[in-house]
């Protein structure tokens, strides 16, 4: 009889109500403004609004659309597989409690000891829809249309005493939360009776109409009079030692009014797979606020929006950090958008240097410099642009050093669009933001870059040495760069920076780099950094600080990156990016840095120094040798002397024809080497092609001395279906 009754209820709706539940757990949140109710989908990583409904229809017998308040969502699918999620809320203007499809389309509930007047505040839990109103009580209501107090209203208190114009509950605990306006303090709410906890003060105070969480326990706060969208972080509330307070960080600019209500569904995160293409995130190190869990920056991408530079921004489920970059790693777009801030002049501390920065249309800029490298933007002096307005081309931003900035890498970070006043870390409706690494330098020191900064070389290497193989020449592949720090001609310091790129071998190979003519105890090791950079299968980026990789027993300065390639990477593929169905983006990057107690002279100032592989200790590497050669093979590039660890006995042997007195190392006996540098992001050989047959101008520039064909690695001289994508 239940069930009948219900639908005799819906029948007697208007014909016009489409009744249909939401089809999934939005991501979107959903916020209620003005009278008559318009209702707006919110994203709340930017702050965008765009308008889902302004007609939620009329309830039967009534004339007046009216205001809806206190939405909450309910994410119910029963055990059939019905889906029962609707937002449910109350019509202020009718006295209405009502249900909103997916749709936004507003139905009438028929209710039992409905309580008098209106209400504000409410939300959804299990099934049950709860509202509060200040001096009034505490209620909730059974949405299961199969109980015997379905739609019965219950009190669970009469002692309303807090401020509320919104309450939430945490998706994980379970838990009913909401800020008092009056006093900015967070409260805990018992469901059962209505006790509310304080869990201290979030900072801010005001008229906080909607609030909703996310799946990872992280509360939202809209406020009415603002627009401005804060974060709580309630996401190990319950852990064991945990207390307040737990502060508010403001986290987007949303829309304002007079009067706010929201709802979401709580099980949703703020990014969706389908939204990766929709937001820019920077690249510095999560100190400085980059990802979304550190309320990083971002602005959403809007076509037609501005952006830095000449090519628009793609976008990222999350930001990539460091050196692994979106710029190397994004799979669709593979295209180069960090390209709107020029260094006309380096970083000279007191003076006052040019930068160039590219606006692709008028905007507004904010600019940040670390010059304390204490890994923030937050400390006094760092913003360098606020609100500066930029024409549409290149403009030139003038930005002083401070006397006292501290010498060496640090970052600076660009955010353009059309918003004024944002902060170096949270949302933006519009825009791009661009991280880059910069040098901060003193009066006579200079930074020589190998490439030209920000630009890579590639290094190949064929691992069969000294057999001369298939000559894919991809069996260890690199981006790779070098600042060396200079003054007076000396080094001061030594800065690489490398990426793996491919691993088309079998053999297990280590990675390492030897400075020439510097010896290993130079190096200041308390100043020293060392680090790797990893990112997963779901985008998700990591630094880890490595220690010291000066290479123990060796008098001449070598620091080894990695023991084992194949150890920095993951993939289901035989080998990792040399084959067409083999798609795995880029996992691996390190940046190392050897700061020299005393200055040293060095010849080899402004070269890529030598960066060469060597075979990974007690592991095979091929029938040529009768037991594993381990850290005596080297390969180097051709003509560059092996170090004092390598097993010279190897020489001379297969098809090498490496002759030491006469500077002669690595080639056969036609010159091809079994290691060279390309001067660019060049594309290699697929597992199993040979050079030659993917580059085949190759040929004679190794023939003529290097004289001769020097753009065989060229777009136009590669073999079309021979290489790499």
């Amino acid at each position: 009889m239940k069930t009948r009754f219900f639908l005799l209820i819906l029948l007697s709706f208007s014909m016009n109500v489409f009744s249909a539940p939401f089809d999934t757990c939005p991501t979107k949140a959903f916020l209620f403004q003005a009278r008559p109710v318009i209702v707006y989908g919110i994203n709340l990583v930017s702050g965008t609004d765009a308008i889902l409904q302004d007609d939620v229809g009329l309830l039967p017998g009534t004339s007046n659309i009216g205001n809806v308040n206190g939405v909450g969502f309910d994410d119910y699918i029963a055990d059939d597989g019905t889906s029962y999620r609707y937002l449910y809320g109350f019509n202020t203007t009718n006295l209405k409690f009502v249900r909103l499809d997916s749709d936004f389309k507003q139905s009438e509930l028929t209710v039992t000891n409905q309580p008098s007047g209106s209400f504000y505040v409410g939300d959804v839990y299990n099934h049950h829809y709860y509202f509060y109103r200040k001096g009034k009580g505490f209620y909730k209501m059974n949405l299961d249309e199969d109980a015997d107090n379905y739609l019965v209203i219950e009190t669970i208190s009469t002692a309303a005493n807090r401020n509320l114009t919104d309450f939430s509950f945490h998706p994980s605990n379970n838990k009913l939360y909401g800020v008092d306006n009056s006093s900015g303090i967070l409260y805990e709410f018992n469901i059962e009776n209505g006790a509310s906890e304080s869990l201290g003060n979030t900072g801010e105070t005001g008229t906080f109409g909607a609030g909703y969480f996310d799946v990872n326990g992280k509360l939202y706060l809209s406020r009415n009079q603002d627009g401005k969208i804060y974060r709580i972080d309630l996401s190990s509330v319950d852990d064991p030692g945990s207390s307040g307070p737990y502060p508010a960080e403001l986290f987007a600019q949303g829309p304002l009014s007079g009067q706010n209500d929201g709802a979401r569904c709580a099980n949703a995160p703020l990014i969706s797979p389908d939204m990766e293409s929709t937001i820019d995130f920077g690249d510095a190190p999560d100190s400085y606020s980059t990802t979304l869990d550190a309320n990083g920056a971002r602005h959403e991408i809007i076509d037609g929006g501005p952006y830095l530079g000449s090519t628009s921004p793609d976008g990222e489920v999350d930001a990539r950090l460091g050196i692994l970059s979106d710029d190397s790693n994004n799979d669709n777009a593979n295209r180069d958008d960090e390209d709107g801030i020029g260094l006309v002049t380096g970083l000279s501390r007191g003076l006052d240097n040019t930068v160039v920065v590219t606006a692709s249309q008028a905007g507004y800029l904010q600019a940040w410099f670390d010059w304390n490298r204490d890994g923030d933007f937050s400390d006094n002096g760092e913003q360098m642009a606020t609100n500066q307005l930029l024409a549409a081309g290149a403009n030139n931003i003038v930005v002083r050093v401070p006397i006292d900035a501290d010498i060496g890498s640090s970052w600076a970070r660009f955010r353009f669009g059309s918003q004024q006043d944002i902060n170096f870390n949270g949302g933006a409706t519009d825009g791009e933001v661009e991280d880059h690494q910069i040098e901060i330098s003193d009066i006579g020191v200079s930074y020589r870059y190998y490439p030209e900064n920000g630009s890579w070389v590639t290094l190949a290497y064929e691992d069969q040495w000294p057999i001369e193989g298939d000559y894919d020449m991809n069996d260890v592949v690199f981006h790779y760069r070098t600042v060396s720090v200079v003054k007076d001609d000396q080094l001061l310091r030594v800065d690489v920076y490398g990426q793996l790129i491919a691993i088309g071998a079998s053999y297990h190979n280590g990675f390492a780099i030897r400075i020439p003519d510097v010896q290993a105890d130079s190096v200041d090791t308390s100043k020293m950094r060392f680090k790797h950079s990893s990112l997963d299968a779901s985008g998700n980026s990591s630094e880890q600080d490595m220690g010291n990789p000066i290479e123990a027993g060796s008098d001449e300065l070598i620091a080894v990156i990695t023991q084992d390639t194949w150890q920095q990477v993951d993939t289901d593929c035989a080998f990792y990016r040399t084959d067409a169905s083999c798609t795995d983006h880029i996992q691996f990057a390190f940046e190392l840095s050897l700061p020299f107690s005393s200055a040293q002279a060095n010849s080899s100032i402004s070269t890529l120094y030598d960066p060469f592989i060597f075979a990974t200790s007690n592991r095979f590497h091929g029938n040529y040798f009768v037991t594993p050669p381990g850290r005596g093979w080297e390969m180097h590039l051709a003509d560059v002397p092996a170090t004092e660890q390598a097993n010279s006995s190897f020489f001379k042997t297969g098809q090498d024809t490496t002759d030491t007195n006469t500077g002669r190392y690595y080639k056969t006996n036609n010159n091809l080497p079994w290691a060279m540098e390309v001067g660019t992001e060049w594309k290699h050989p697929y597992s199993g092609v040979d050079l030659l047959q993917a580059y085949p101008d190759f040929e004679g520039h190794i023939t003529s001395n290097k004289l001769d064909k020097l753009d065989w690695y060229q777009a136009a001289k590669r073999v079309n279906g021979k290489t790499y994508p």
